[in-house]
């Protein structure tokens, strides 16, 4: 049953990936894009890493996706229809696409055939992926590149609120 439904949720993924970089109206690609989120987050539960799975949903289906939605619904524009104008690569990305897979299938095949241990100082996660030991290693290996990475999405906000604003005209 369980691999049933990973085939399922996997399916569900591929499917509203796909769908998402076909359709020609952008609200619809961003709704694809929140299903293929959910459907990653299924399978993270299906994989037993619940805080990842809960992660899934609140950053990504939860903040970006409709953030995505917002950001296209008050850009000013008549009609949405055929308002996906990057898919007219279609074949082009198609090619790519399938280049990168067969890099990242041979990769993971010499990958798996010389595995070896990871270097023992870097902090490893508990392989039952519960949130008390996860949190525990953020906030106590890893609080300083929390931090530093907060900082940074700190100053690349207060740049995007810069840029969005643009400049305003003097009155002299």
């Amino acid at each position: 049953m369980e691999s049933f439904l990973f085939y399922a949720f996997a399916a569900l993924v591929v499917i509203s990936a796909l769908a998402m970089i076909l359709s020609r109206n952008l609200v619809h690609s961003a709704l694809y894009m929140a299903a293929a989120f959910l459907g990653m987050a299924f399978v993270y539960l299906l994989l037993r890493a619940d805080y990842i799975a809960v992660v899934q949903i609140l950053v990504y289906v939860g903040a970006i996706s409709i953030l995505f939605v917002f950001g296209i619904m008050l850009t000013k524009r008549d009609r949405m229809d055929g308002s996906n104008g990057f898919n007219r690569y279609g074949i082009i990305a198609g090619l790519v696409g399938l280049a990168l897979f067969a890099l990242l299938a041979r990769a993971v095949t010499v990958a798996g055939a010389s595995r070896a241990a990871p270097p023992a100082d870097v902090p490893q996660a508990p392989a039952g992926g519960s949130a008390v030991a996860i949190s525990n290693l953020f906030l106590g290996q890893l609080a300083l590149p929390l931090e530093a990475s907060a900082l940074l999405l700190l100053a690349a906000l207060a740049g995007a609120v810069v840029i969005g604003k643009g400049r305003e005209k003097s009155k002299c």
